[in-house]
């Protein structure tokens, strides 16, 4: 039993260097959409390389897709497979260099992450879980082997998008213990169901993006049901019903207003056709996904750190976050009204959820002391 959990920590030991891709890849996909906001609102900045990979790419795909790998393979190590997040994290950062070899490696970490989802079923004997893991990966990588990657069509960025917001509906039916549910049964159909069309339209540009934005909704719907019914857990500790439970429940809230008014927006598409595509996705990626991302940290840490925080994060810098994707989205409707406006906005509200951000961790870390 000592050499197993020995041989455990040395596995967890290891996975931690992958954190290093994902860290640098959120960095430099944050300092590069600062730059390209800079070039598009004219100032005199030399122009990006086309060899520096997309921003989608870095954020999504190396920086999400190698977190999300981390956190699942250190709750359950498997010591032939700790090569897929550091495989995972470096192909997704340069598969859109015209090389085979980074496409091939992509393709090769994606069959890692199947493995080990599959290990993952036949250990907790609970399949959709992992099924819905997968096949977010399966999306996502078609979106990265498409041409530009997620910058390359509205069908491939909301792919992009798919496997995030899924694998977070995932986790939450998981955190709060309610996946012997029905309803919970009912929000897992509609995952998958999501999944697939995401992944047919961005092989085959088939199916309207307002029939996503359709699906997007029902998900909403169906997430706030669940965890408006369920006390929230994390990872076997119990919350009790203080400031930290209180906390939890009220950035869940805010992350699912952001994921409402996206799919609202997607479903108006055309309707709001000059401005959607900044609207839907900073909405879904700052307002969203970034947003579960600060939601979560107490609970990723936890399980990383084995203890719990001993108080809440920074609700000032959470709620400063939100205020400058407010005004992101808020200048992204009404660009037409005042493109100065928006021209300005975009590399100041860019540098400060950068800074927010990091301080906001950083609050998080401290929390633990």
């Amino acid at each position: 039993m000592s050499f197993a959990s020995n041989n455990s920590k040395r596995i967890q030991r290891i996975l931690k260097g992958s954190m290093l891709i994902g860290i640098f890849s959120f960095v430099f996909a944050i300092l590069m959409g600062i730059w390209r906001i800079a070039l598009t609102r004219g100032f005199i900045l030399p122009s990006i390389p086309e060899f520096l990979p997309p921003h989608g790419n870095l954020m999504i795909g190396a920086f999400l897709g190698t977190l999300i790998i981390f956190e699942r393979m250190f709750a359950l190590p498997v010591k032939w497979l700790i090569w897929t997040p550091y495989i995972w994290g470096i192909s997704s950062a340069l598969i859109h260099i015209d090389f085979p070899l980074f496409k091939i490696l992509n393709i090769v970490a994606l069959l890692g992450w199947g493995i080990h989802r599959f290990i993952a079923y036949k250990t907790f004997k609970h399949l959709l879980n992992p099924l819905i893991e997968f096949l977010s990966y399966v999306a996502l990588s078609i979106a990265l082997l498409s041409h530009d990657g997620l910058a390359g069509s509205i069908e491939s960025a909301l792919a992009g998008f798919s496997f995030a917001i899924a694998v977070i509906g995932a986790e939450r039916i998981e955190l709060t213990l309610g996946f012997n549910r029905t309803s919970a049964k009912v929000l897992y159909l509609s995952l998958i169901v999501y999944l697939g069309i995401s992944i047919i339209n961005s092989l085959f540009y088939l199916i309207p993006v307002q029939i996503v934005g359709i699906i997007l909704l029902f998900v909403s719907i169906g997430l706030i049901y669940n965890d408006s019914v369920i006390i929230v857990y994390v990872k076997g500790f119990a919350l009790a019903q203080g400031a930290l439970h209180k906390f939890a429940r009220e950035t869940l809230i805010v992350a699912y207003l952001w994921l409402i008014f996206a799919s609202i927006s997607i479903i108006l598409w055309n309707q709001i056709q000059a401005v959607a595509k900044d609207v839907v996705f900073h909405s879904i990626g700052l307002g969203f996904i970034f947003t579960m991302i600060l939601s979560h940290a107490p609970i990723v840490l936890s399980s990383t750190l084995a203890k719990m925080p001993k108080r809440i994060p920074s609700r000032i810098l959470f709620y400063l976050f939100q205020l400058m994707t407010i005004v992101r989205v808020f200048t992204d409707l009404f660009v037409t009204v005042s493109v100065e406006l928006w021209s300005w906005a975009g590399w100041i509200t860019g540098t400060l959820h950068f800074i927010f951000f990091i301080l906001y961790i950083l609050s998080v870390l401290r929390s633990f002391k």
